[in-house]
């Protein structure tokens, strides 16, 4: 009966130490499952910020994107206002409703003296050609506005004070 006894008991100590063994691999994986689980949150949170990150990034960039077209947009108006009012200049210049400035002026006087001397039938050239360069030179003074006006907006809008 002792045998048995000590026996028995010995069986309960392996149980135990067995039970003891169980409980200690179940107590191990639940914390590696924790702290993979603590690991996949952060991971998950970090994600998460940087796709915050990325569509504030994105949204900033397209309204960068739609304030500099909207320059563009301006700047080609105003450039080709510009062209315009060259084209109208050099319409009322050869219509005689504008004048050329007085230093202009002084080479047509000049023009129409050497134009007494000249031959009647050589047609002069000279008149149309002023009436060109100063609508050309004016259309280029405007649109040299237009573009400096779209890039000073434009340099405005990258150094974040846009209008």
């Amino acid at each position: 009966m002792i045998r048995a006894l000590i026996l028995a008991t010995l069986l309960l100590l392996g149980v135990i130490v067995w039970q003891r063994g169980s409980i200690s691999i179940a107590h191990r994986a639940t914390d590696q499952a924790a702290a993979a689980r603590d690991v996949m949150e952060r991971e998950r949170d970090a994600t998460r910020a940087e796709a915050n990150a990325t569509a504030a990034t994105l949204a900033a960039e397209r309204g960068s994107a739609a304030a500099a077209n909207a320059l563009a947009a301006i700047y080609e108006k105003e450039k080709d206002d510009a062209q315009k009012a060259s084209d109208r200049l050099i319409a009322d210049l050869r219509a005689g409703n504008q004048r050329l400035h007085q230093r202009w002026q002084a080479t047509v006087a000049t023009a129409e003296l050497s134009a007494a001397a000249a031959a009647a039938s050589q047609p002069d050239g000279r008149a149309d050609d002023r009436i060109e360069s100063a609508g050309r030179a004016v259309g280029a003074a405007a649109q040299c506005d237009a573009q400096v006006r779209g890039l000073q907006s434009f340099a405005l809008l990258c150094a974040g004070g846009g209008k």
